[in-house]
C-alpha cells in the first residue's frame, strides 16, 4: 500500500496492468480512460466516458519534468498535454485507487459508499451510468483538487 497521496494507487491486490500511449488530449492523472489503436497501429489514450466500463486509470508521470515545482509538489499535479506518452495503470476487483471526482462533493456522504463510475469527462462520479465500483473515503489536499479513494468491482 502506498501511503503517501503523491500516487493514483492506493492499494493492489496483485500485478498492476501498465499500458502507456499518446494522449489525444490533455489528461490530468486520476482520470479514467481507455486506450485504443489508431490507423498506423499506434497506441493512443483517450479519456472514459459516461457509458465506459473500464478500470483504466492515468497515473502520475513516474519520472515527472525538473519542471514539476518545488519540493513538495504532487506528481498528480502534473497533467499530461495532448500527444504526450501517458502512463495508464489498470486496477482488478478490490483493488483501490484514488481518483478524480465531478466536483459533487458538497454533500457529506456523497461518495462513502456509493456506487461510482465514470462521467463523460472521464472523472468519477456518484450518479453513473455504468457503475465499476463503490466510494470509500474522499481525501482533503491541502493544495490542488480533492480525491475520491475507489475500490473497484
Amino acid at each position: 500500500m502506498i501511503a503517501q497521496n503523491q500516487s493514483v494507487i492506493a492499494q493492489v491486490n496483485g500485478n498492476e496492468s501498465y499500458v502507456e500511449g499518446s494522449a489525444d488530449a490533455p489528461i490530468e492523472p486520476g482520470r479514467g480512460v481507455v486506450w485504443y489503436e489508431d490507423a498506423d497501429g499506434e497506441k493512443q489514450v483517450k479519456l472514459a466516458g459516461a457509458d465506459a466500463n473500464t478500470k483504466r486509470v492515468a497515473r502520475e508521470q513516474r519520472n515527472p519534468p525538473r519542471s514539476l515545482g518545488g519540493t513538495g509538489d504532487s506528481p498528480l499535479d502534473d497533467a499530461y498535454a495532448a500527444g504526450d506518452n501517458l502512463e495508464t495503470v489498470g486496477f482488478r476487483r478490490h483493488d483501490r485507487a484514488r481518483l478524480r471526482h465531478d466536483g459533487n462533493i458538497g454533500t457529506p456522504g456523497n461518495f462513502e459508499d456509493a456506487e461510482v463510475g465514470w462521467d463523460a469527462n472521464g472523472y468519477i462520479t456518484s450518479s453513473p451510468t455504468t457503475a465499476i465500483g463503490r466510494g470509500i473515503r474522499v481525501i482533503d489536499r491541502d493544495s490542488g483538487d480533492d480525491f475520491v479513494v475507489v475500490e473497484f468491482y
